[in-house]
């Protein structure tokens, strides 16, 4: 009898040790960063270091240990597959246990000294998955394995160099590579574009117009023809941009001959954009569409560009293109992508980058879109 009551409070100690250093791991981490993302954190590099499988494999062991039902795992029509917080937070519970009760320690320790270090969970999960492109939207996070039929950018992340005026320029061997130029609308107001041109801006791609995301009704944007006529007389290489609500192809070629009539009587050197973005309004009519209707919608617009005689191509961020469209039907026309921290992460080619939304630029009041290019549209070597 002696003997049980030794072993049961032996086994209650050990028991409470593990408890213990369950709670010590998790609390030293949470002085780092929130309980919840460093529980994202390191499930997934446990669960990489352990099977050092694929995504999906794990993808399809999390459905079979957490069953169906609401908030789980799904796959889209692009292949990604996407977790949703409450999915991830009940499984990296039970993988941090795990983790303590096997003593396997490295892979914690080496997390936690990268996010001392100021490492996002983002990137970590970035750098354990080059072979998908990792996002996180709307509190998910999408795990999208790379597509081999897009095109590729080969930018060298040391070579976006960050200038004393906050601008960015594209350089290899002390040689710049790239123009600079900014995009405006009616929220830039009054521009004086002589001091645009003298603070060195090379282009400006100007909004012509959009369509209202609730009416849905086309607008033409009411300092189109004053920056445009403006940016020209100062010798500023222009192009457009539109945004798009188109809910199916009759409206997207309504969109394109709005913009091919407003672009009478005057000359492009930069493409018409459509610009494609995700509007976070209930009321937005476009919210159901699927991305092979937007795709859909994108061509014929782009199309009809084409047929106009002007270059067609495409705004957007990574939601965008890498959730709202299917890429592989728009490979021809050229892309502007816009995101706002350097390095750039993404994966697939653009010949134009937004890189900021804050710059500041002579001749413009307050705050405006920054971007360089890499492709000279101008012709000009």
């Amino acid at each position: 009898m002696e003997n049980k009551e030794k072993t049961i409070r032996k086994g209650t100690k050990s028991a409470m040790r593990r408890r213990v250093r369950i709670f010590a791991v998790i609390t030293s981490l949470s002085v780092i960063i929130t309980f919840t993302t460093i529980l994202i954190s390191i499930g997934v590099c446990l669960h990489f270091k352990r099977q050092a499988d694929e995504l999906e494999a794990f993808a399809e062991q999390t459905l079979s240990e957490n069953g169906t039902g609401d908030g789980q795992a799904v796959e889209a029509v692009s292949g990604e597959v996407i977790y949703t917080q409450e999915q991830v937070d009940t499984m990296l519970t039970e993988a941090v246990t795990n983790a303590v009760n096997n003593a396997d320690s490295e892979v914690l320790q080496i997390l936690q000294g990268r996010l001392v270090n100021g490492d996002t969970t983002m990137s970590i999960l970035r750098d354990l998955y080059p072979e998908h492109v990792v996002m996180l939207d709307s509190g998910q996070y999408y795990f999208l394995p790379l597509q081999e039929d897009l095109a590729f950018n080969t930018y060298i992340e040391e070579n976006f160099i960050a200038e004393e005026n906050g601008l960015v320029s594209y350089q290899k061997d002390g040689e710049v590579l790239t123009q600079k130029g900014i995009d405006v609308s009616k929220y830039q107001g009054e521009i004086d574009w002589a001091a645009v041109k003298d603070d060195g801006i090379d282009y400006a791609i100007i909004r012509v117009g959009i369509r209202g995301y609730s009416e849905g009704g086309i607008m033409e944007d009411e300092f189109f023809r004053q920056n445009i006529e403006g940016a020209i007389a100062n010798e500023i290489p222009v192009g457009v941009y539109f945004f798009t609500q188109a809910l199916n192809e009759e409206e997207a070629l309504e969109e394109a001959q709005f913009v091919i009539e407003m672009l009478q009587g005057y000359s492009l050197t930069y493409p018409v954009y459509l610009d494609i973005e995700d509007v976070r309004k209930d009321s937005c009519r476009t919210n159901n569409l699927t991305a092979e209707e937007r795709t859909d919608n994108a061509k014929v617009f782009l199309e009809a560009i084409k047929a106009a005689g002007y270059e067609p191509a495409l705004y957007g961020n990574m939601k965008s293109y890498l959730l709202m469209l299917d890429l592989s039907a728009l490979e021809e026309y050229d892309k502007w992508f816009a995101g706002y921290t350097l390095p750039i992460y993404y994966p697939y080619e653009y010949k134009m980058l937004q890189y900021s939304e804050k710059g500041r630029v002579a001749g413009v009041s307050g705050q405006v879109d920054v971007n360089i290019c890499f492709k000279d549209y101008t012709g000009q070597e």
